[in-house]
């Protein structure tokens, strides 16, 4: 625990000061977050650059307002708290706001386009995490920011040296561990002796950083990494994963930082000066180009990309990795038997197609589960107040009756309606029935996502490929496709 020099804190359908009891009530309303496996709570942390408060003139005053705005957006309905803390991690000194909240919707809210499912605004349905709402958060919080003008962070560009939160408090434990004994243990062979504390990962980023100097081609920098530092490197579709000793898991570059992919390796050792005095219009004239196929992307255009007007050294930077990614394309397209635009266009269509028929039958599939879980949730309503709505019925004094169970009557016609409009027929299944239905739409989920792993790969490759083809042919491939459709 660390007392905090000044903190401001709102509540968010909350009186802040009993937070914990409301969440409580909340829960054992509608019966959820009731075993310890179940995620009751979730936090989330926005943390400002510590240049704003000096250069910016951000107060704690505005950052409260910013993470307030902040949860009222994406949390809305949420039980929620907002604090804001003025002196930092260990009194650092920077800016940042905890946003907590209770994962259980207290309040139905209108519906917003960052939502995934129909019910992830409703009351009692608790709050669904993922990939794409998580950068949806943080697009709006650059946008935010500039709009506030803070500064921002690039999600685009990937960090050169990456360093996870698992990381970074391993580092932070270690150096309070070294400053109190003076010494270091020895968990993998030091490069070069050095007074801080350093991670598997730090010394394996030095040893790659050694070995590709030293090394002249690819073999040479993995026999480098083998003999002097006992770290074999391993290659599965154009990425480096690092088996160091005494690991079990072996460490993917990307994991790394951008510096430490095959990609940047491999440029650093002289494999991207790949030049082509003319690129040919037709497939077929297209030279043989002889070459280890990695993971296709994009070519990057840079008459619209700002960072490669703005900086000569990243221009050129992306201008040799353009070349790379065109090789690559044309060596994929002569490997797969693509001898000319129209092929292109109908191995494209295919893919896309063969992409969307899969995708549909999972939403479809995804679209039942959603109806099935909606089902067994007002089912479970109605069965459980059932006979309290009973002696409603039944009682002499109604609306005393009412006043006293006016939830549990309440819930229950709520019930009842949406069980009419789920089964206009009048007859509804049975909660087992209903949960073997479900188990069998899992399993079936399961087997679509597995089917429509490789479409989806096929198919963004397929548009990587058309827009490289694009790129070197000049022209736009898909706007002629569409133009013969």
């Amino acid at each position: 625990m660390v007392m905090r020099r000044q903190y401001i804190q709102t509540g968010l359908n909350c009186d802040p000061f009993t937070f914990n009891t409301e969440c409580h009530e909340l829960n054992y309303k509608y019966q959820k977050n009731q075993e310890r496996k179940d995620v009751k709570s979730h936090h989330y942390i926005i943390s400002f650059d510590p240049r704003d408060r000096d250069e910016n003139g951000l107060t704690p005053e505005r950052v409260q307002a910013i993470g307030v705005e902040f949860a009222k957006k994406f949390f809305a309905g949420h039980q929620a708290l907002i604090v804001t803390h003025t002196d930092g991690h260990n009194h650092a000194g920077n800016l940042h706001c905890h946003i907590c909240f209770n994962s259980l919707r207290k309040e139905t809210v209108p519906w917003q386009p960052f939502m995934e499912r129909p019910h992830d605004a409703v009351a009692g349905y608790k709050h669904h995490q993922t990939r794409q709402l998580l950068r949806y958060m943080q697009e709006e919080l650059n946008r935010i920011c500039e709009r506030e003008h803070l500064h921002t962070v690039d999600f685009a560009t990937p960090a050169e040296k990456k360093t996870t939160d698992r990381e970074y408090w391993a580092i932070k434990r270690g150096q309070q561990r070294l400053d109190e004994a003076g010494t270091e243990g020895d968990i993998f062979a030091p490069i070069s002796d050095r007074p801080s504390f350093e991670t598997i990962k730090d010394r394996l980023r030095a040893a790659i950083e050694d070995a590709a100097r030293r090394a002249h081609n690819e073999e040479e920098f993995i026999r480098i990494m083998q003999e002097d530092y006992h770290c074999s490197v391993r290659l599965k579709r154009g990425v480096y994963s690092y088996q160091v000793e005494g690991r079990e898991k072996p460490i993917r570059g990307r994991n790394l930082g951008s510096l430490y992919d095959r990609d940047n390796i491999l440029q650093q050792l002289g494999k991207d000066s790949l030049h082509h005095e003319e690129i040919p219009i037709e497939f077929a004239e297209l030279p043989p180009i002889f070459l280890i196929h990695s993971d296709l992307r994009l070519v990057v255009d840079l008459q619209t990309c700002v960072k490669a007007q703005q900086s000569i050294a990243y221009a050129r930077k992306v201008t040799i990795s353009n070349i790379q990614q065109m090789a690559d394309t044309v060596s994929y397209i002569q490997k797969n038997g693509i001898a000319s635009v129209d092929k292109l266009q109908e191995a494209y269509k295919l893919a896309e197609d063969q992409y969307a028929s899969a995708s549909k039958a999972l939403e479809e599939t995804r679209s039942q589960i959603r109806q099935t879980n909606e089902a067994i949730h007002y089912l479970g309503i109605y069965l459980s107040h059932k006979s309290t709505y009973k002696e409603f019925l039944s009682s002499r004094n109604k609306a005393l009756f009412r006043s006293r169970h006016a939830t549990e009557i309440t819930e229950y016609e709520d019930a009842v309606k949406r069980l009419k409009d789920m089964y206009p027929e009048g007859k509804h299944p049975s909660i087992k029935d209903l949960k073997e239905k479900k188990a069998q739409l899992v399993k079936l989920r399961e087997k679509q996502e597995v089917d429509l792993a490789p479409y989806s790969e096929q198919h963004r490759t397929m548009q990587i490929v058309t827009h490289n083809v694009s790129a070197i042919l000049g022209r736009n491939i898909i706007e002629r496709q569409e133009e013969q459709l």
